[in-house]
C-alpha cells in the first residue's frame, strides 16, 4: 500500500541551484510523518509511552540515491512534484519508508514509481529516497534519547521490515568502522577539515525541541564548501560547476543539545577512474562529551576543468 502527496515549489523548498537537498529531506521526511501517523490511527504529537513520556519518531537512517537524468537541479520553482511512499515496520518501535518522487506528470502512473520502490539501484530514472524512523523519548534532554515504543499503537498492519533488511545494521556498523558503503577502498583521501558550528536555537529545531534532522546535512554542506576552499584540486572546477548528488547515506546517533557546539568533520575522496565524481565522508560530534551523532557519506558529479 502507498501514499501519494504532491508538492508545488516555490521559494521555501529551492535555493540558487533548484530544488535544494536539505529542504527535500524536510518535506519528504514531513511526509513519512503523515503516512506514519496514518498508519498510527492518530497525530504524531499525540504519541506517548507506556509511562505517559512524549514520543518521538525520530529518523535513525537516511539514503538518497539521485539518478543522473533527474538530478536535483532538474527540479525548479513552479513545478510540481509528486512524492509516492511505502512503510514497512520493525517490531512496534521503528518504521521505514521508501520513497520515489518526480515530475507529477512522471508518476501519474502510480505502479511506475511501485515498481521504483523495489528495484535496483540501476533500474532508477527518478530519484529515490529511504528514510527509517525509530520511536524515542529524550531522557535529561537531547543528549539522552531512549527508544520508547508508542502505548496503544499498533503497526501490525504494514508490511514487516526483516531484521535482515533493517538499516540499523549499516548504522551500528558504521559507528564502529566509520564507513557507510557508498565509498569503497579505492576511494583515496586527499585531504580533510574541521568546522565548528554553533546550534542556532531558533534556526536550527524542530517542533519537537530537537536539532531538525534535515538540517545536518546543511551543516554537512557548509563544512565541505569549506572543505574544498583548502584544497587545490587542479582537474575540478568545482566552484563554477557546483556539486550534484548522487548518492548519499546518512546515519544518526542522537542529537545535541539547543547551546551546544558541533564538530563537523570533512573527508575529500577521489576515485582515479571516475575524474568527474568526487567522495565525501562526514562526521559530526557534539562538543559536550565529544560523542558522534552523526556521519554520513556521499558521492556527487562535477565537471572537469578545462
Amino acid at each position: 500500500m502507498t501514499a501519494v502527496y504532491d508538492l508545488t515549489l516555490g521559494l521555501p523548498h529551492t535555493n540558487h541551484r533548484g530544488l535544494c537537498e536539505h529542504l527535500l529531506l524536510q518535506h519528504a521526511g514531513h511526509f513519512q510523518w503523515q503516512s506514519i501517523s496514518a498508519a498510527a490511527g492518530a497525530p504524531l504529537s499525540r504519541l506517548r509511552s507506556t509511562t505517559g513520556s512524549e514520543v518521538y519518531a525520530t529518523f535513525y537512517y537516511i539514503e538518497e540515491r539521485i539518478p543522473p537524468t533527474a538530478p536535483l537541479e532538474s527540479f525548479g520553482l513552479d513545478d510540481t512534484l509528486r512524492f509516492v511512499i511505502a512503510l514497512r515496520s520493525f517490531k512496534n518501535i521503528a518504521v521505514e519508508g521508501r520513497l520515489v518522487f518526480d515530475h507529477r506528470e512522471r508518476l501519474q502512473d502510480t505502479r511506475r514509481a511501485e515498481a521504483m520502490l523495489t528495484s535496483t539501484a540501476g533500474d532508477l530514472t527518478s530519484p529515490f529516497l529511504r528514510l527509517a524512523n525509530i520511536f524515542i523519548t529524550p531522557e535529561g534532554g537531547n543528549s539522552r534519547l531512549r527508544v520508547a515504543p508508542p502505548a496503544d499503537v499498533d503497526f501490525s498492519a504494514l508490511p514487516p521490515l526483516s531484521n535482515d533488511d533493517n538499516p540499523y545494521h549499516l548504522t551500528r556498523a558504521a559507528e564502529e568502522h566509520g564507513r557507510l558503503g557508498v565509498l569503497d577502498d579505492e576511494w583515496l583521501p586527499v585531504g580533510s577539515h574541521e568546522h565548528r558550528y554553533d546550534v542556532d536555537v531558533d534556526r536550527d529545531t524542530n517542533g519537537a525541541g530537537l536539532v531538525y534532522f534535515a538540517n545536518f546535512v546543511a551543516f554537512m554542506e557548509s563544512a565541505e564548501r569549506l572543505t574544498l576552499g583548502t584544497l587545490a584540486l587542479a582537474d575540478l572546477d568545482v566552484a563554477a560547476a557546483g556539486r550534484s548528488l548522487r548518492h548519499r547515506r546518512i546515519a544518526y546517533y542522537g542529537n545535541a543539545g539547543l547551546f551546544d557546539t558541533l564538530l563537523v568533520r570533512v573527508t575529500v575522496l577521489r576515485h582515479p577512474a571516475t575524474p568527474d565524481r568526487i567522495g565525501f565522508r562526514y562526521s559530526v560530534e557534539r562538543q559536550e562529551d565529544g560523542q558522534a551523532i552523526c556521519r554520513s557519506e556521499a558521492l556527487k558529479a562535477v565537471s572537469a576543468g578545462g
